[in-house]
């Protein structure tokens, strides 16, 4: 028997693995036992959602591996876990029954009526502050002011988020230190009362230090013009959250991270480090686009992000499409207030033929723009060249225009808002004896305005009026006459097809505009939207000479990262022929 040597009879251990092997291929056909819950005797939302939050048995509805011996377990625990669960509402003698009720195989029904008994009340209340900031605001306010009051109920509630109040304004305050020295709840269960007594202790208030930046790609003072703080000033953490999303908006770093060094404060100066991770100096870009008022469309762009360390940069921009041929350049200089003005030059060359007209435009001059009331005003003054033909007019124009333009936008999303509004007003002239060969002022208003009636229906509404003066109205070029249709004016017309015409019947623009849009857009499946419209308006002479024109139609809409994509059939009233628009960006 020489050849079985090596052969040695299984032991205890063996038949222990091949048992646990056996039972773990047979382990995936056994299937979990299953329990539902149900709390009765609560009116109280926000506390059975606590009860079930804490209670065992009601998180194993969502194990896949829980046993019925498991859920009988869990069953004995739940009247003292509804007891610990109602405690921080003020009740600690909740009585609970309970069944469990097999209604399968390996199912279980699990039932709790809870008496939430007499509640606890509040006997006596003692908030108080210490320390440097015991008399500034808001703390004393916040003492005064608590939420619990003799005979409520013990509510932990207000109670926890009122601790959270205290600490959140010291926080912003500056005092960095702010403890409670006491936080207590003194509970008499068997007669129902309870006192608080709670002190908060503010400490020394801290102040900004001095501020270092890690980057020498833009100069210090370039950098120091972004700071909301001066050194010396009570640290909020709010200035220094403005400061770094400010900076942190400008062309010239992808990341900014304003670090407050406490452990290097001194005599309560916190030191603030500003780390910079400085973008790529240049950026292109090649954007394909199409809409219907264009056709289809290419860009090509760049962007100088640091032409040197004063911050100054530059951008330019070409435009080709079927009715366009252009070339934007614009220089920026940083000002002493970066994050709200700004200082730029432009310059543009453009070859502009949509079907009433074609001209070649040269522009040029600075702009200076500022917040002013709660409105973004911009002012300009440009030299603008123009050889133009429109109808039967023709001519080449120099004209030194001065304008003003305010725009007010509040939403609560800039890509797809529910709700928002927009409202643009604007002014530009000129005058022939300031270097120009004619003399007009316009003026321009336009509001838009998005409203959801609920998650699923929005509406949107719309309306642009302008209105020229001049005395040689026909001697203007096209680009400072009015006319109206397209994609975003009155849909069912062709892109600017509409206003007054010459005696051949050609569209030469008016002195006045009026267009309006109401439409209704209600979502669908994922991310698409079906939308109805009505659109009204057009370009007239002075007096309002002319006709209303109306386009009303349906649209499909998508909502992609870059706003809504639309795709709309409009029909003119009292005429004929169908008209297709596709358009995308944000509503506002």
């Amino acid at each position: 028997m020489r050849g079985f040597r090596g052969f040695r009879s299984p032991g205890p251990a063996c038949f222990v693995a091949a048992l646990t092997l056996a039972f773990g291929l047979l382990a995936p056909c056994a299937r979990a036992a299953r329990v539902s819950c149900k709390i009765q005797g609560i009116d109280d939302k926000e506390m059975v959602e606590n009860i079930e939050a804490t209670l065992s048995i009601a998180r194993a509805r969502e194990r896949k591996d829980v046993t019925a011996a498991e859920i009988k377990r869990l069953h004995d625990r739940a009247p003292g876990e509804i007891r610990e669960a109602t405690a921080p509402f003020g009740y600690y003698g909740a009585t609970v029954e309970g069944t469990l009720t097999e209604i399968g195989d390996e199912d279980f029904r699990a039932e709790y009526t809870v008496q939430l008994g007499e509640p606890v009340r509040v006997r006596n209340v003692h908030v108080a502050v210490t320390g440097d900031g015991s008399k500034l605001k808001p703390f004393p306010d916040l003492a005064a002011q608590f939420p619990l009051k003799t005979g409520d109920i013990l509510d932990q509630r207000p109670y926890q988020r009122r601790k959270n109040t205290f600490a959140a304004a010291a926080a912003d305050s500056g005092y960095l230190d702010a403890t409670f020295t006491t936080s207590a709840i003194l509970i008499d269960r068997e007669a129902h009362i309870a006192d608080i007594d709670l002190v908060f202790e503010t400490g020394t208030r801290y102040r900004f230090g001095n501020v270092v930046f890690d980057s020498s790609a833009v100069d210090d003072r370039v950098l120091r013009s972004y700071l909301t703080f001066k050194r010396g000033e009570p640290f909020r953490y709010d200035k220094l959250v403005a400061f770094q999303s400010g900076l942190g908006g400008a062309s010239y770093f992808n990341r900014v991270e304003a670090v407050p060094r406490r452990d290097l404060a001194i005599d309560y100066e916190i030191p603030i480090e500003v780390k910079l991770t400085p973008r790529r100096p240049q950026h292109y870009e090649v954007g394909v686009g199409y809409g219907t008022d264009t056709g289809p469309r290419l860009l090509f762009g760049v962007e100088l992000r640091r032409l040197n360390r004063s911050g100054h940069r530059f951008s330019g921009r070409v435009n080709v499409s079927e009715i366009e041929l252009s070339l934007n350049a614009e220089y920026f200089v940083p000002s002493r207030y970066p994050d709200t003005h700004a200082y730029s030059f432009g310059a543009t060359i453009a070859h502009l033929d949509p079907v009433p007209y074609t001209t070649n435009r040269m522009a040029f001059g600075p702009t200076r723009s500022q917040p002013r009331f709660g409105w973004l005003e911009s002012l300009t003054i440009a030299y603008e060249r123009e050889d133009y033909s429109v109808g039967s007019d023709n001519g080449v124009t120099d004209l030194v225009i001065g304008g003003a333009t305010y725009r007010l936008k509040r939403t609560d999303d800039d890509i797809y808002p529910l709700r928002g509004y927009r409202v643009d007003v604007g002014a530009r002239g000129s005058h022939v004896g300031l270097l120009s060969t004619q003399s007009f002022l316009s003026l321009t208003a336009a509001t838009k305005v998005v409203h959801a009636l609920n998650p699923r229906v929005r509406l949107l509404g719309r309306v642009d009026t302008g209105w020229t003066s001049t005395s040689t109205f026909r001697d203007l070029p096209p680009t400072i006459r009015f006319f109206a249709g397209g994609d975003n004016s009155v849909r069912g017309y062709d892109y600017l097809s509409l206003g007054p015409r010459d005696a051949d019947g050609r569209v030469i623009g008016g002195r006045l505009l009026f267009t309006s849009s109401a439409e209704v857009e209600v979502a669908l499946r994922g991310k698409f939207a079906a939308a109805v419209f009505y659109d009204a308006g057009n370009a007239f002479e002075s007096g309002g000479h002319g006709v209303i024109e109306q386009g009303a139609g349906v649209g499909l809409h998508w909502r992609s990262p870059v706003g809504p994509i639309r795709l709309d059939l409009a029909y003119p009233i009292e005429h004929t022929g169908w008209k297709l628009h596709f358009t995308m960006g944000p509503d506002l």
